[in-house]
């Protein structure tokens, strides 16, 4: 069998790099921030517009959202209001009822003790009082008698 060489490939000569200084060193540096200053520059030129529409349009969605959502929210209150004033208002309404009524109760009550007093009858605070004077009567005839009795029991 014959043997194939393979072909070799000779490197080129690299011509060696002079020595730099360090203030090429640093114009150099300088040199690629200016360029990438300037890359992104012309990248903002290019994207900004594209970026700021994206951004306008997920703000008007995020803001249509939001709106929405307060919306149902302010709609909810203002139920929650409206069926609170009418349920007032309805209570209002029992309360006059009632107050207009008692007070027909009380007319009527202010006629009937008129009633009775034309007629001499006592009233339950009258009788209360006379009650109480009978009582301290009892005692002191008592004690003038010399019981020791107590004096009979309320009921």
């Amino acid at each position: 069998m014959a043997e194939k060489k393979k072909a070799t490939t000779k490197a080129k000569p690299t011509t060696k790099a002079k020595p730099t200084t360090k203030k090429e060193d640093v114009a150099d540096a300088a040199n690629k921030i200016w360029k990438a200053g300037l890359g992104a520059l012309r990248t903002a030129e290019e994207e900004g517009s594209r970026i700021f529409k994206s951004l306008m349009k997920k703000g008007e969605d995020f803001q249509n959202s939001s709106r929405k959502g307060s919306q149902k929210q302010i709609d909810k209150v203002s139920k929650i209001i409206k069926g609170g004033v009418g349920s007032v208002k309805g209570k209002l309404d029992d309360i006059t009822d009632q107050k207009e009524g008692l007070w027909e109760v009380l007319k009527l009550e202010d006629a009937f003790t008129s009633v009775m007093k034309t007629f001499g009858v006592a009233t339950n605070k009258e009788i209360d009082i006379l009650k109480k004077k009978i009582d301290a009567i009892s005692k002191a005839v008592n004690e003038l008698r010399g019981d020791s009795q107590k004096p009979p029991v309320k009921k």
